[in-house]
């Protein structure tokens, strides 16, 4: 307990590494920054830092008037959405998450405490093929899909929208998180924005950490 309070503090100066695992897509280190634990791949934050202050920002947005009555995690990293959901905005909603890297579900587990959230439902797979298999549909939907920094292949499909029209409650929201840092990537994200505006009926935009470009789709 002791050496524990030790690195949080000082991670408010530098970085503090808790652990180092090769994941999926390559390495993913848990370590204390700033007093908070953190899910970092080699060039992105994947839970708790930077991208948890960008689905606060979205969440808080969002939520205002709107109550879910479940909710739809298509890559749930090391687990910022659910926190957010479960423990900033007091939803007690079945949630269902699907994530692709067993890794990155066991330092969940291990580091951030999912094992401990109450109506959680964890699939193991490919976001892109299980939006198609759950049958269910979602008041709530958040998309959070990257390979490190690179947004993850097919999401910037015809299909992988479809999908997400289909798993879609009819009154219900799509968040979709992208990240815009080179011209390739700056297409992507315009792709995505054009294919949500054939498929939704309203498309929002929200920017975020400079490169991030959330897409509320109604």
């Amino acid at each position: 307990m002791a050496r524990h309070l030790v690195r949080r503090l000082i991670s408010w100066l530098w970085p503090m590494p808790v652990s180092l695992t090769e994941g999926r897509h390559g390495v993913l280190e848990v370590r204390w920054e700033q007093g908070r634990l953190v899910l970092n791949s080699g060039h992105a934050n994947q839970s708790f830092g930077s991208l948890h202050r960008v689905w606060q920002q979205v969440l808080k947005d969002v939520l205002v008037e709107f109550r879910p009555a479940n909710v739809l995690v298509l890559g749930m990293g090391g687990g910022s959405v659910l926190q957010i959901l479960r423990k900033e905005h007091g939803l007690t909603v079945p949630i269902t998450a699907v994530e692709i890297d067993p890794h990155v579900i066991g330092l969940a587990r291990k580091h951030f405490g999912i094992a401990a959230l109450e109506g959680l439902h964890l699939i193991e797979g490919d976001a892109t093929i299980q939006v198609h298999a759950v049958r269910e549909r979602f008041d709530l939907i958040l998309v959070d899909l990257f390979d490190d920094l690179e947004m993850a292949l097919g999401v910037d499909s015809g299909g992988f929208i479809h999908g997400l029209r289909d798993r879609c409650a009819e009154a219900g929201v799509v968040c979709f998180n992208t990240v815009g840092h080179d011209a390739r990537s700056m297409q992507r994200c315009d792709r995505i924005k054009s294919l949500l505006d054939r498929t939704f009926h309203v498309v929002d935009e929200r920017r975020s950490e400079e490169i991030n470009r959330v897409f509320i789709a109604r």
